[in-house]
Formats: C-alpha cells, structure tokens, sequence
C-alpha cells in the first residue's frame, strides 16, 4: 500500500528543488558506463574519466568490450579504484552485448535482469539498480547511501533497514505508490541525493534550510534539543 508520507515527502523536495533531470548522459550506454564510475566517488570525478572515455571514442559498449583493459584504466583514473572499474566496465560490456544490447535487456522482467546484472564483475546492488531505472527505464529504486539516511531521518526507514542497502530496498517497496515507473523512481532517487548532499549530512546536517525538514524527526529532535538548552 503506497504510504501517503513518502508522496508528500516527494512533493515537498520537487516543490523546492524543481525537476533533477537525472541521470546526466547523452545516451543510455553512457549511463551504464557512468553507473559504474560513480561507484564511490563523487560524480565531478566519474564525469573526468566520462570525458576522457568519451575522447577515446569508448561511450560505447561494444568498443569498450573490445578496448584493451589497461587502455581503459588510464581513461577512467580520475574515477578511483581505475584498475577495478576498468575490469568492471570490459566484463559489462562483454556481457550487455552477449545478451544482445540494453534493448533487448529492456523487454525482459526486471527481477531476472537484475539477478543476472548481480553477476557481472564488478556489478554490486546499487549499480544494477542504477543501470535498471535509468538505462533500461524498468521500475527500480536506487536505495544508495544518502536515500538510506534521508529516508531514515523522515522515518521512513527503520534504523536497522537503512544500515543495508538490500534490507532497505525491500523495506521501502511497499511504500511506493501503485505503478510506480522508472521516471517517477529515478526522479525520487534524484532529489534525495541532492537533499542528502546539501542539507542531510551524516553530521552536523544543516535542517533549518532542508526541504524535507517538516518532516524529519532528527531536525525536530534537533530543534527540542535546541529549545531546552536555551
């Protein structure tokens, strides 16, 4: 049953922020490719080795899956762990394009896509579900580090769920309005980053200016707090 809370929580952060326009690519195989250089680190360095793969003529998967793998790990530096991500890029791309492109992935369910994209190289949960909504447009949430910890602060989230990314993706679902698609996912993916980066910080978060502040208990905790210290 999808949880009144979690619209307005949408609402709220839409209403402040505007639309993000998220995920930045030009194409779908780009954003593939970025979902693995993004993987922890922040986006300015995923889009540095973007451009540098792009200026190789490498935004391209079935070149990618031919390019040689120490070629790759020089493009992607400024991405960290380059030499890992290169091996990861190569075995995404060999495998996507086995399986006969991102179009033919896109027609089939998303849970066997998802099962399967979990055994490529490199390809942890938050990845697939990253490739899913946003490359293949299929109903996935991206329940990343800052979506556990905006959505645990609302309350949205249990403690012990938002510490797992596989717990809190599974806690969440029910939440979700019926018929929730790839857009509407990615686009609530989205503003939770951007609230997480700006105002949800893992310390000293900056309530009085966030836009999900109306409803989250650690800016009320924070303002009692304040209250009876004065």
């Amino acid at each position: 049953m999808a949880d009144p809370a979690l619209g307005g929580l949408y609402a709220d952060m839409e209403g402040r922020l505007g639309p993000q326009g998220w995920w930045p690519a030009e194409t779908a195989e780009e954003m593939v490719i970025g979902a693995v250089l993004t993987q922890a680190v922040a986006w300015r360095n995923a889009e540095r080795a973007i451009a540098a793969l792009r200026g190789a003529g490498l935004l391209d998967l079935a070149a990618l899956a031919a390019a040689d793998v120490d070629a790759v790990a020089v493009l992607v530096r400024p991405a960290g762990y380059f030499r890992a991500k290169a091996r990861a890029l190569r075995a995404l791309a060999v495998w996507i394009s086995g399986q006969g492109g991102l179009g033919a992935l896109a027609a089939r369910p998303a849970a066997a896509v998802r099962r399967a994209l979990l055994q490529v190289r490199g390809v942890g949960p938050e990845t697939a579900d990253a490739i899913l909504c946003y490359a293949l447009g299929q109903p996935a949430f991206v329940a990343d580090a800052y979506a556990r910890r905006v959505l645990r602060r609302v309350g949205l989230l249990e403690a012990a769920d938002a510490g797992s990314y596989e717990r809190a993706r599974a806690a969440l679902a029910p939440r979700l309005p019926d018929g929730a698609d790839a857009p509407w996912l990615g686009e609530l993916h989205a503003l939770l980053v951007a609230v997480g980066k700006e105002w949800c910080r893992p310390r000293e978060p900056r309530c009085g200016a966030c836009p999900a502040r109306t409803r989250c208990r650690e800016a009320a905790r924070r303002t009692a707090d304040g209250a009876a210290a004065g």
